[in-house]
């Protein structure tokens, strides 16, 4: 016989007596005392307090842009409406968000679209975007700041990185505009951050958390290509020369490393692959398509730039984001060289294998230049900077990437007996701001430079220029225009699949979002798309949205199907409205459908 005795707290009273089996259950009022205790030391904590003055900073800039200067991104709307047609469009359905940008930025829009309803700015005024975006870079700059405490920056000289990264202009701009950037910046730094964490500390969840933010960093750039192929050969190195044992062993756990944090970023590349390809028949179709990116470049008669043009253009942008980042990189291999500590690799593989994804690109002539691209470079030349400032390497030698780091540590210790703390912080200061104060002013001028910052001179050229240039006028007339066209279609009270239009338009987008009913629009995302342009009378569609067929409108669907349907009517439509050219609108003519296009 074997008897089995189990050691617990006994609470007074009777077995089985309810009143004490509630007393031991629930919980006392000194443990939720000190529960709250905690949250509230985590408000008033350092990481609480910047993220508070973060969100108040970057919901002010987009409430500013959203509401006050009516300064809009053509590309985040694009975004934000991928998002509202999967919700209120004619035929809504989780297709509808396409296939030709990553989804993640949409998806995201699509949970404050819920409330579209209560408040309609949501949509016109792109509000639900500019929420996501405000939460992700505060999510970026907690990052940003986490990494630097993990990495054991002094206070002094870690806040003045923090702050400097949170207020450069790039980071106030792409917080509240609702593009992308700033999910892309906050899942590239939390990748660089717990593969940071497992370099030195050998934790598999921290490698899980990167391998993770990395998949959804995919999801919302196709940047993530190549900080993952650098990311997984740095893993794949340090786990062969950590572990020690027969050559069949080490490259077990090197390959086992390795699967673990590509596998996410393979199934999101997959699994979207695969989704695209099965609805439409393009598996990448943001490369592919009519509306990819190819497609874009030939239409705009973008002629390929010779390389050294190129080569130049780019060596600006980045100069302007950081002027002294060339020191920035050779001091960080240096001090990582004079330590033995390769943590300086995994901002260059990560943030750096983010940039140098675009430059290639451009490069090669695979995307159209904009300086938001180039946006990489800011996180990048800050946390170099705190790699030369870390100073808290692992003990355990069963930790440590190599042997030669528990010597680092006994350094370390030296090091701090020949300084004082605050004169290491003082230094560290000093240096923060040397390295990285001239980026804040030089990034700005980069912005409003026209020839290196235009996407970003567009959305705010006619706010700081005084006076007025005529390509600021231009853009302050943008969103006007926008009114002006939906106020007219909200006059016509059309009923529901009324409109057929291509909303790859420009501007078509921003006016679907604008008008209360936007079920009125027959739309490429709709399943039904195809037959109603094919026969509009047939399907019920009695109007048809064109823009003129030159330049960018030259891929839209319906300049493919009726060529002279802009300049003719093509025999079956008659023109009732002409929208003229204003703002970054083009010329748009609406055709009432009078015929069928095979009888023509």
């Amino acid at each position: 016989m074997v008897t089995v005795i189990v050691d617990a707290p006994v609470a007074s009273g009777r077995l089985g007596d309810d009143s004490s089996r509630r007393r031991v259950n629930r919980p006392s009022r000194r443990h939720s005392r000190s529960r709250w205790a905690r949250i509230g030391r985590r408000v008033v904590s350092e990481g609480g307090v910047a993220g508070f003055l973060c969100l108040a900073l970057y919901l002010s800039v987009a409430l500013i842009l959203d509401f006050k200067t009516l300064s809009f991104n053509g590309d985040a709307v694009s975004r934000m409406a991928n998002g509202f047609y999967v919700l209120y469009s004619r035929d809504p359905h989780l297709a509808a968000i396409g296939f030709v940008w990553n989804p993640l930025q949409s998806l995201l829009d699509i949970v404050p679209l819920l409330f579209w309803h209560l408040w309609p700015a949501l949509a016109s005024h792109d509000m639900a975007g500019s929420i996501v975006s405000v939460l992700c870079m505060v999510g970026a700059v907690h990052q940003t700041r986490a990494a630097l405490r993990e990495w054991g920056v002094p206070r002094a000289p870690r806040l003045i990185i923090t702050v400097l990264f949170a207020i450069n202009p790039m980071i106030l701009l792409y917080s509240g505009n609702g593009m992308s950037e700033a999910l892309y910046l906050f899942t590239l730094i939390a990748t660089t951050r717990y593969l940071s964490r497992w370099l030195r500390q050998d934790d598999l969840k921290s490698l899980v958390y990167a391998a993770v933010a990395l998949g959804f960093c995919y999801l919302a750039r196709n940047e993530a290509v190549l900080p993952a192929i650098l990311g997984v050969g740095l893993v794949l190195t340090v786990s062969y020369r950590r572990v020690t044992g027969i050559r069949h062993d080490r490259t077990m756990r090197a390959l086992t490393d390795g699967i673990i944090f590509l596998l996410p970023i393979v199934t999101a590349f997959v699994g979207w692959a695969v989704a695209s390809y099965v609805i439409t028949g393009e598996a990448f179709a943001q490369f592919t398509s009519q509306y990819g990116t190819a497609a874009q470049i030939a239409a705009g008669g973008n002629q390929k730039p010779p390389f050294g043009a190129s080569l130049r253009l780019e060596a600006h942008a980045v100069e302007y984001l950081a002027p002294l980042l060339v020191v920035i990189v050779v001091a960080a291999l240096i001090t990582a060289w004079r330590r033995h500590d390769p943590l300086v690799l995994v901002p260059i593989a990560i943030a750096g294998g983010g940039l140098a994804f675009d430059l290639v690109s451009f490069l090669n002539h695979s995307i159209i230049w904009s300086f938001r691209y180039m946006i990489a470079t800011v996180p990048l030349e800050m946390l170099l900077v705190g790699v030369m400032l870390s100073r808290e390497a692992p003990v355990d030698a069963s930790h440590a990437v190599n042997p030669i780091e528990s010597t680092e540590k006994r350094d370390v210790v030296v090091h701090r007996g020949r300084w004082r703390p605050w004169m290491v912080s003082a230094v560290g200061a000093l240096v923060a701001v040397v390295a990285l104060g001239p980026s804040v002013p030089t990034t700005a001028g980069g912005m409003f430079n026209p020839v290196v910052g235009f996407e970003e001179l567009q959305e705010l050229g006619y706010v700081f220029h005084r006076p007025l240039t005529a390509a600021d006028r231009i853009d302050k007339q943008h969103f006007a225009t926008i009114q002006t066209i939906s106020g007219y279609l909200i006059g016509l009270h059309l009923p529901d699949g009324d409109l057929l239009v291509d909303n790859s338009t420009i501007c078509v987008p921003e006016v679907i979002t604008t008008v209360p009913n936007p079920k009125i629009f027959v739309i490429p995302n709709d399943r039904d798309f195809q037959r109603s342009l094919a026969d509009p009378l047939t399907f019920h569609v009695h109007y048809i949205l064109v823009p003129p067929n030159t330049g960018l409108n030259m891929n839209t669907a319906t300049d493919e199907a009726y060529p002279n349907l802009y300049s003719t009517g093509a025999g079956f439509a008659r023109e009732v409205h002409q929208f003229p050219a204003r703002g970054l609108c083009p010329a748009l003519r609406l055709f009432r459908v009078v015929g069928h296009p095979a009888a023509t």
